[in-house]
Protein backbone atom coordinates (compact mmCIF):
# COMPACT_ATOMS: atom_id res chain seq x y z
CA UNK A 1 0.00 0.00 0.00
CA UNK A 2 1.40 3.63 -0.99
CA UNK A 3 0.72 6.10 1.35
CA UNK A 4 1.26 9.90 -0.05
CA UNK A 5 3.73 11.70 1.77
CA UNK A 6 2.52 13.55 4.59
CA UNK A 7 3.12 14.04 8.01
CA UNK A 8 1.99 12.70 11.44
CA UNK A 9 2.35 13.20 14.38
CA UNK A 10 2.24 9.67 15.40
CA UNK A 11 3.15 6.86 13.75
CA UNK A 12 2.15 3.90 15.44
CA UNK A 13 3.28 0.35 13.74
CA UNK A 14 1.46 -2.69 14.58
CA UNK A 15 -2.37 -2.71 14.39
CA UNK A 16 -3.17 -5.09 17.05
CA UNK A 17 -4.61 -4.49 20.21
CA UNK A 18 -2.48 -2.22 21.61
CA UNK A 19 -1.69 -0.31 18.35
CA UNK A 20 -5.33 -0.03 17.52
CA UNK A 21 -6.32 1.36 20.86
CA UNK A 22 -3.69 3.70 20.96
CA UNK A 23 -4.73 5.12 17.39
CA UNK A 24 -8.26 5.75 17.68
CA UNK A 25 -7.31 7.12 21.59
CA UNK A 26 -4.97 9.58 19.65
CA UNK A 27 -7.41 10.30 17.52
CA UNK A 28 -9.98 11.42 19.72
CA UNK A 29 -8.25 15.00 19.19
CA UNK A 30 -8.77 16.51 16.01
CA UNK A 31 -5.60 18.00 15.71
CA UNK A 32 -3.30 14.99 16.05
CA UNK A 33 -2.63 13.02 12.96
CA UNK A 34 -2.04 9.33 13.41
CA UNK A 35 -0.60 6.55 10.94
CA UNK A 36 -1.19 3.32 11.79
CA UNK A 37 1.25 1.26 9.46
CA UNK A 38 0.14 -2.98 9.64
CA UNK A 39 1.97 -5.49 7.70
CA UNK A 40 -0.53 -7.80 7.08
CA UNK A 41 -4.20 -7.85 5.44
CA UNK A 42 -7.77 -7.04 6.42
CA UNK A 43 -9.30 -9.18 9.34
CA UNK A 44 -11.92 -10.34 6.79
CA UNK A 45 -10.87 -13.93 6.50
CA UNK A 46 -13.94 -15.87 7.90
CA UNK A 47 -11.56 -18.19 9.81
CA UNK A 48 -10.56 -15.14 11.68
CA UNK A 49 -14.69 -14.90 12.93
CA UNK A 50 -15.14 -19.12 13.84
CA UNK A 51 -13.37 -20.14 16.59
CA UNK A 52 -12.46 -23.63 14.90
CA UNK A 53 -10.73 -21.14 12.34
CA UNK A 54 -7.24 -21.46 14.44
CA UNK A 55 -6.60 -24.91 13.42
CA UNK A 56 -7.34 -23.59 9.41
CA UNK A 57 -5.47 -19.68 9.49
CA UNK A 58 -1.67 -21.29 10.02
CA UNK A 59 -2.33 -21.83 5.93
CA UNK A 60 -2.38 -18.04 5.63
CA UNK A 61 0.81 -16.27 5.35
CA UNK A 62 -1.24 -13.19 5.04
CA UNK A 63 -2.57 -13.42 8.73
CA UNK A 64 0.10 -15.23 10.43
CA UNK A 65 3.86 -14.73 10.85
CA UNK A 66 4.91 -18.52 10.56
CA UNK A 67 6.49 -18.57 13.88
CA UNK A 68 7.84 -21.69 15.31
CA UNK A 69 9.68 -22.04 18.79
CA UNK A 70 13.01 -23.00 19.19
CA UNK A 71 14.01 -26.53 19.69
CA UNK A 72 12.35 -28.03 22.82
CA UNK A 73 15.33 -30.16 25.00
CA UNK A 74 12.26 -31.46 26.84
CA UNK A 75 9.88 -31.95 23.87
CA UNK A 76 13.00 -34.03 21.95
CA UNK A 77 14.12 -31.05 20.36
CA UNK A 78 11.37 -30.67 18.65
CA UNK A 79 9.67 -26.95 17.17
CA UNK A 80 6.18 -26.09 18.51
CA UNK A 81 3.99 -23.74 15.85
CA UNK A 82 4.02 -20.38 17.64
CA UNK A 83 1.08 -18.36 15.83
CA UNK A 84 1.77 -14.78 16.22
CA UNK A 85 -0.89 -12.90 14.02
CA UNK A 86 -0.45 -10.71 11.18
CA UNK A 87 -3.62 -9.10 10.64
CA UNK A 88 -5.70 -6.14 11.72
CA UNK A 89 -6.36 -7.11 15.76
CA UNK A 90 -2.53 -9.17 15.46
CA UNK A 91 -2.54 -12.13 17.27
CA UNK A 92 -6.02 -11.33 18.98
CA UNK A 93 -7.58 -12.64 15.76
CA UNK A 94 -5.95 -15.29 15.35
CA UNK A 95 -7.10 -17.11 19.00
CA UNK A 96 -9.96 -18.89 18.30
CA UNK A 97 -12.50 -16.61 19.93
CA UNK A 98 -11.09 -17.61 23.20
CA UNK A 99 -9.67 -15.00 26.14
CA UNK A 100 -8.46 -15.68 29.95
CA UNK A 101 -9.84 -13.27 32.07
CA UNK A 102 -7.57 -11.28 33.87
CA UNK A 103 -7.18 -10.67 38.08
CA UNK A 104 -9.75 -9.11 39.87
CA UNK A 105 -7.07 -7.17 41.44
CA UNK A 106 -5.27 -5.74 38.63
CA UNK A 107 -9.02 -4.13 37.01
CA UNK A 108 -9.52 -2.34 40.36
CA UNK A 109 -5.72 -1.29 40.85
CA UNK A 110 -6.20 0.54 37.67
CA UNK A 111 -10.06 2.10 38.37
CA UNK A 112 -8.34 3.52 41.48
CA UNK A 113 -5.39 5.04 38.97
CA UNK A 114 -8.33 6.99 37.60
Amino acid sequence: MHIPVQQFDYVIIGGGSAGAVLAARLTENPMIRVCLVEAGSSDRNPFIHIPFGLSLLARFDSIGWGYNTEPQPALNDRELFWPRGKTLGGSSSINAMCYIRGQAEDYDHWAAQG
